[in-house]
C-alpha cells in the first residue's frame, strides 16, 4: 500500500469521524434547543394557568370557602347548573386549572378521579351502622335514594340545621357537652348520636347513664320524626343529618392515618345554606373518611422512600466528611 493510499484512507476516516461528530453536535444543539423551547412553553403555560386561577379566585372571593365542596360538585355533577355560582364555574374549568385554583387558594386537597367511591363509601357506612349498632331501620336502602334525592329533587331548598332538643338524653347529668345546659334531660339529634357513640364505646361513666339500653339513633329518629310516612323532603333532611353525624363521629373518633387530618387542614367557614350545599358537604366528609386513605397508600410509600433516600445521603456525606478528616 502506497503512502498516497494510506493518506487517502486516513483522510476518509477523519472525514467520516468529522461527519458523525458534526451530525451528533447538530442533533445535540437541536435537542437542547427543543428542551429550552419546551421549558419556555411550559413556563408560559404555568404563568397563564396561574393568571386564570388568580382571576377565578378574585371573581369568586365571596364564595372561596366553598372550594373544597367544589371538588365533589365537579366529580359527580360536572354538567349540572348549580344553585351556587362557584360550583358551576368550577365545573367549567379544566382539571389542571381546577387543581391550580385549589393550590393558589392554599388548599391541600385536589380533584377526585372516578365516581365509584360514592357507592363504596355508603357500603362502608352501612358496615359501621351494623358494627356500632346504630339502628336496624333500612334508612340507606335502594342505593341511599332518599339521601341522593335531597340533591336531585330539593337542591334549591333552604337548609336550616335543627338544633331542637327533642330527644331523651342518654346521660343523667352533665358530662362536658351538657355543661351550662338548661334542659339536661333532652338532646338534639347530633348530641344524642355523640352520646350514643360514647355509650357504645364505653366512654360514659355508669353513674351518668340514664338508659341501660338507649335506642339506636337510626331507630330513634325513625320513630320520633315519623320517617316512615313523613313528607319526602323531611325524610331527605333527616337522612342527611343521620349520615352527616355518623360520618363525622366515625372520622373524628377512629382516624389513624397521617392523612386523616386533611379535612382539618382544609377547614373553612363555609356553612350549608341549601340542600345542595349540605349534600356536597356530607359527601366531602364521606370521601375523606372512607376513600382517601386507600388512594393515598402510594403517597405513604413515596414518603417512606424519600426518608430512606435522605438517610442514605446523610450517611454518604458523613462518610465523605470522615474520609476527608482522616486524609487531612
Amino acid at each position: 500500500m502506497t503512502t498516497a493510499e494510506i493518506v487517502q484512507i486516513v483522510i476518509g476516516a477523519l472525514s467520516l469521524v468529522a461527519t458523525v461528530a458534526v451530525s451528533f453536535f447538530i442533533y445535540w444543539l437541536q435537542s437542547r434547543h427543543e428542551k429550552e423551547l419546551t421549558k419556555i412553553e411550559e413556563k408560559n403555560h404555568q404563568e397563564k394557568l396561574a393568571e386564570e386561577a388568580n382571576n377565578f379566585l378574585i371573581d369568586h372571593e365571596d364564595e372561596r370557602d366553598y372550594l373544597p365542596w367544589c371538588t365533589i360538585a365537579t366529580n359527580l355533577h360536572q354538567h349540572e347548573r348549580h344553585n351556587r355560582k362557584i360550583y358551576t364555574d368550577f365545573c367549567r374549568c379544566p382539571v389542571e386549572l381546577q387543581n391550580k385554583i385549589l393550590e393558589m387558594a392554599e388548599f391541600t386537597i385536589r380533584t377526585i378521579e372516578g365516581t365509584e367511591w360514592v357507592d363504596g363509601a355508603f357500603e362502608k357506612l352501612e358496615c359501621d351502622v351494623k358494627k356500632y349498632n346504630l339502628g336496624v331501620q333500612p334508612f340507606l336502602y335502594d342505593g341511599a335514594k332518599y339521601f341522593h334525592r335531597a340533591f336531585t329533587r330539593y337542591r334549591e331548598k333552604e337548609f336550616n340545621e335543627n338544633y331542637n332538643r327533642e330527644l331523651q338524653t342518654i346521660c343523667k347529668q352533665n358530662p362536658l357537652w351538657l355543661v351550662a345546659e338548661k334542659d339536661k334531660d333532652k338532646a338534639s339529634l347530633s348530641a344524642y348520636i355523640e352520646q350514643y357513640f360514647d355509650f357504645v364505646l364505653g366512654g360514659i361513666r355508669k353513674e351518668y347513664i340514664q338508659w341501660d339500653t338507649p335506642i339506636p339513633p337510626v331507630d330513634y329518629a325513625w320513630e320520633h320524626y315519623h320517617l316512615g310516612y313523613a313528607p319526602e323532603e323531611n325524610v331527605c333532611y333527616w337522612i342527611m343529618e343521620l349520615v352527616e353525624n355518623f360520618v363525622v363521629n366515625i372520622h373524628n373518633r377512629f382516624a389513624t392515618s397521617i392523612f386523616d387530618s386533611i379535612i382539618m387542614e382544609n377547614i373553612t367557614d363555609a356553612q350549608p345554606e341549601t340542600y345542595e350545599d349540605r349534600y356536597y358537604e356530607i359527601l366531602y366528609w364521606m370521601y375523606y373518611t372512607y376513600c382517601y386513605k386507600i388512594e393515598k397508600k402510594e403517597l405513604i410509600e413515596s414518603k417512606h422512600k424519600k426518608v430512606k433516600r435522605k438517610k442514605i445521603k446523610a450517611k454518604k456525606r458523613k462518610e465523605q466528611k470522615t474520609r476527608k478528616e482522616k486524609g487531612d
